[in-house]
């Protein structure tokens, strides 16, 4: 049997999309599992190589900042990453919010149809009266 060095879980702070503490976990498994997100994306947003995934922004926990239990809905993103003297780049919270929408179009036959139906209306009452 090889011999397999196992290290330490690291905790993850979860904002939402407006940048607010939301969660906290005890491991990168525990994340994925709570948001159904794949972990390789969720490092990778903890790590810093993509700004955000699925809506939620991701950060290790850094040994230098206390979190308590009180943060949880407090605690906003731009706050923890002074605290860390880690500045990163954040989504705009309209854009995040937008991030994922899809857009139905409408088709050119059914605004027709709307506007020559007044049309047919006042021409009814015309031939009504």
């Amino acid at each position: 049997m090889a011999n397999v060095q196992w290290h330490k879980a690291k905790s993850i702070l979860i904002f939402n999309n407006r940048k607010i503490l939301v969660a906290l976990t005890a491991s990168l498994n525990e994340t994925a599992r709570m948001t159904n997100i794949k972990p390789s994306n969720i490092s990778n947003a903890c790590s810093g190589k993509i700004m955000s995934c699925g809506k939620y922004y991701f950060r290790f926990i850094d040994d230098k900042v206390e979190i308590a239990l009180s943060d949880v809905g407090t605690l906003k993103l731009e706050e923890y990453d002074k605290f860390c003297n880690k500045p990163r780049k954040v989504y705009a919270n309209t854009k995040m919010n937008r991030k994922n929408w899809k857009y139905n179009k409408r088709n050119e036959e059914s605004t027709e149809s709307n506007s020559t139906g007044n049309n047919d209306c006042t021409s009814n009452q015309q031939v009504q009266a």
